[in-house]
C-alpha cells in the first residue's frame, strides 16, 4: 500500500484560510479529498466543526482549476446547481427559487458579472468562467470552502483579479478555506498560514505564519517581507542546488 500522506496534523481555526504548497505529488490535493469526505483516511481522523468527517461533506464549497459547468445550462442555472441538489435531497438550507434567483443574481454582481446570467457558458473567457465557478461555490454559503488550483489555468493578470476578487468574498462572507496552489504568491496573498509539503510519502515540513493584514495589496508581494518568505518557500520546496534538503 502506498501512503499518500502521513503524520500530518494540524488545526484551521474558524474563518482562517490555510494553504499547502509543495511538489506534485506530495499529497497535497489528497488531504483536501480527506477533508471534503471524498476519500477516507486509513489511520487518523479528520475533525470538521468537531464532528469527525465520514462521508461527504454537505456545508462544504469546491472550487478546482478546471470550473466543469455544464454547457447546456446558461450561467443563471449553472449557479442554481448545488440548491436544487439540496433542495431535492430535502436539505433545510435550501430556498424557495425566488430567493435562490436572488441570492444568484447578487453574487454575480460582486464578482462583476452582472448581466451575464442568460449566457452560455461558451460565451464567457476563462476568467469569466472561474468567477462562475466560484459563485456556485459559495451560492449555498457554505462554511467550509475548499480551493484545489482554481487560478492556475488563467493568465497572471486575470489570477491576480481572481485573488483580489476570493479576499472581497472573504471578508463579506467569512468562510474558512483551505487552498491547494503551486503558486507561491498566490498562497501569500491569500492565506493566513501556509503549510509547506515535501513528498514519499506526503508530510509536513515547514510552516509559515502569513502576518500582513487584510486587505493585502500587490505591493505586499514585492515588499522585502513578501519575496523573502517566497524565496525561502522556493528554497524548502526545491532547495538550492548543492544545498541538503
Amino acid at each position: 500500500m502506498i501512503r499518500a500522506v502521513e503524520g500530518v496534523s494540524l488545526d484551521v481555526p474558524r474563518g482562517a484560510t490555510v494553504a499547502f504548497v509543495g511538489p506534485s505529488g506530495c499529497g497535497k490535493s489528497t488531504l483536501l479529498k480527506l477533508i471534503a469526505g471524498l476519500l477516507t483516511t486509513s489511520h487518523g481522523s479528520v475533525l470538521v466543526d468537531g464532528q469527525a468527517v465520514t462521508r461527504p461533506l454537505k456545508n462544504v464549497g469546491m472550487a478546482f482549476q478546471n470550473p466543469v459547468l455544464l454547457p447546456w445550462r446558461t450561467v443563471l442555472d449553472n449557479l442554481l446547481l448545488p440548491l436544487e441538489i439540496l433542495r431535492e435531497n430535502g436539505d433545510p438550507r435550501a430556498p424557495e427559487r425566488a430567493a435562490w434567483r436572488e441570492r444568484a443574481l447578487r453574487l454575480l454582481h460582486t464578482v462583476g458579472l452582472e448581466g451575464s446570467e442568460h449566457r452560455q457558458p461558451r460565451e464567457l473567457s476563462g476568467g469569466m468562467r472561474q468567477r462562475v465557478s466560484l459563485c456556485r461555490a459559495l451560492i449555498h454559503e457554505p462554511a467550509l470552502l475548499l480551493l484545489d488550483e482554481p487560478f492556475a489555468a488563467l493568465d497572471a493578470f486575470t489570477r491576480e483579479e481572481m485573488w483580489e476578487l476570493h479576499q472581497a468574498l472573504r471578508l463579506e462572507r467569512e468562510f474558512t478555506g483551505v487552498l491547494v496552489t503551486h503558486d507561491l504568491r498566490e498562497a501569500v496573498f491569500l492565506a493566513d498560514t501556509i503549510y509547506v509539503m515535501r513528498t514519499h510519502p506526503g508530510r509536513l515540513a515547514y510552516v509559515h505564519p502569513v502576518t500582513f493584514a487584510a486587505p493585502r495589496s500587490m505591493a505586499d508581494l514585492y515588499s522585502h517581507d513578501g519575496t523573502e518568505l517566497i524565496r525561502q518557500m522556493r528554497d524548502e520546496i526545491r532547495p538550492p542546488r548543492g544545498a541538503v534538503a
